[in-house]
């Protein structure tokens, strides 16, 4: 009872830092990102990076064009920008790398504390990528061509590389598709190729370009965003019918065909700044006066109040509630279907069950995600969500099943023998002495994996799910601030987990026998 006090206290603290943070003042009304001041670079050239250590996106192949312009780098991966910056920033890393229009959008904001290396590593092709000897590709280079020619493509890069926002929209899918609808997947992490505005709409280049495309040739846009190295096995598995934007390399067009080149554009290279971001004069000055509560509103109103972005946190927790609470519920199920057959003893289907608990227990769950979504349902249209659900029930159930049987084979054989014995048949024993015993020893363990469950569920952005953790990679890819998104997120997910851990625990005293009073009959 105290522990389940001290449980409340601790959501409830979270709760009111959640709130605070809420009720704190609306200052400045979401302040605009600050242009690029042009800091000056802690190096000059690509030789004073000679044996440093380079962050990259992964996915990305610009580790290839920087060996071979810089010599004994090291090379580490991450899951967007935002988090390489971050590495330079902490000294993780000596230099970011990601194309040039891109790493502008990052030193535009990041307000000094990094800067664009003025040496490029060497200019690139971005183009959209299909399957293999895919139909559509005579026809999309037909439409780049054209657009190409009339001037599109240029006005295209000048409105979503320039700094007037409200220029920054998307055409309406208003026109009739006489040839059906195409699934399109983007990063959605990339300003400005691809990125989420307000109220979670997709935007950028990229897509814009595709639905101009799409307009002319009939077609309507079924538009989703995929974690970049999941994009790639999204086309060449047919789960989308095109990629956005990457760049053309040998390797890569053995697997998949480009389409024409849609912008030429360098690779930049983001090191850190001379001064830190420690300006001079009147602008120190008012960085100095700025208190942290200050920092934090401000952090708080790009994470939750522009852009309308708390509409994607909040959609976010519903996908991941949903997505927990389905697999929690179908995967206990299907542990005591196992446990219900091992019961009956016959060795053959309790050999197959140990196979298969080994088998899901020794696969990390991302790989089970993944090769059910791309292999197992690679030609269907089944939803994430509901491959998601799939996936964790597996593993859940598997989990389950063995905390279940574990229980119940510590039960002493003489309670079964003695119901037996009064009469009662071998399922009414198990259910009404032998399970209700067990389920005293499982139900605390089964708990704890159900709020592991929740937490576990944070990977599924791998297959285009749009989850509490991939909402929060979204907005922190628009505001390259590494920090509060990621805080606020742990916040949300630690809440979460403490509603859900006191609801199951109420759940449990209300079926458990030992904690309701007892009555006998006859004695008032």
């Amino acid at each position: 009872m105290r522990a389940r006090t001290w449980t409340l206290r601790l959501v409830a603290v979270a709760c009111a830092v959640l709130c605070a943070l809420v009720l704190l003042p609306v200052v400045a009304s979401a302040s605009q990102e600050p242009a690029a001041s042009g800091p000056e670079p802690e190096y000059q050239t690509l030789d004073e990076l000679t044996g440093k250590q380079f962050a990259y996106v992964n996915g990305s192949v610009y580790n290839q064009y920087v060996q071979k312009r810089v010599q004994d780098t090291g090379e580490s991966f991450y899951a967007s920008l935002p988090d390489c910056v971050a590495a330079v920033e902490g000294g993780k890393a000596d230099a970011a790398v990601q194309l040039s229009y891109c790493c502008q959008a990052v030193v535009n904001r990041k307000g000094g504390t990094v800067a664009l290396l003025p040496e490029n590593v060497g200019e690139v092709e971005e183009a959209f990528f299909f399957p293999k000897g895919d139909p559509l590709i005579p026809k999309f280079n037909e439409e780049i061509q054209k657009l190409e020619k009339d001037g599109t493509i240029d006005e295209l890069t000048k409105k979503w590389v320039g700094t007037d926002e409200s220029a920054k929209t998307l055409p309406n899918q208003d026109w009739d598709a006489p040839n059906g609808t195409l699934k399109f997947a983007t990063s959605g992490v990339l300003d400005p190729f691809s990125y989420v505005g307000a109220n979670g709409e997709i935007l950028g280049y990229d897509v814009d370009l595709a639905l101009r495309i799409a307009k002319d040739l009939g077609y309507h846009l079924d538009i989703s965003t995929i974690t970049m190295d999941a994009i790639f096995a999204s086309v060449q598995t047919g789960k989308v019918d095109f990629g956005g934007t990457l760049t053309k390399t040998p390797e890569r067009a053995e697997m998949v065909d480009f389409t024409e080149k849609v912008m030429p554009t360098y690779i930049s290279v983001i090191v850190k700044s001379k001064d830190g971001g420690q300006t001079s004069g009147a602008a120190n000055s008012a960085t100095m006066g700025r208190s942290f509560i200050d920092d934090i509103k401000q952090s708080f109103i790009k994470t939750f109040v522009q852009e309308n972005r708390w509409e994607l946190i909040l959609s976010g927790l519903g996908v991941t509630a949903i997505i927990s609470l389905c697999s929690g519920s179908l995967g206990t199920l299907l542990g005591y279907v196992f446990v219900t057959l091992r019961r009956k003893g016959n060795k053959l289907v309790g050999k197959l069950i140990d196979g298969y608990q080994a088998i899901i227990g020794g696969v990390p769950i991302v790989v089970v995600l993944m090769v059910l979504y791309y292999v197992v349902f690679g030609s269907t249209s089944i939803p994430g969500e509901i491959v998601a659900i799939l996936a964790f029930t597996l593993s859940f159930g598997s989990t389950a099943s063995t905390t279940m049987w574990t229980a119940i084979k510590g039960i002493d054989i003489g309670q079964e023998e003695s119901g037996l014995a009064l009469g009662y048949e071998k399922r009414a024993v198990f259910r009404k002495i032998v399970l209700p015993q067990a389920a005293q020893q499982f139900l605390p363990q089964l708990i704890s994996q159900f709020v592991g469950l929740v937490k576990e569920t944070a990977v599924v952005g791998y297959i285009a799910v749009q989850d509490l953790t991939r909402a929060s990679d979204l907005i922190r890819a628009r505001t390259m601030d590494a920090f509060f998104p990621l805080v606020s997120t742990a916040i949300i997910y630690f809440v979460l987990c403490r509603l859900i851990a006191h609801a199951l625990n109420r759940l449990a005293d209300r079926i458990n026998p030992t904690s309701k009073p007892r009555k006998i009959r006859g004695v008032k």
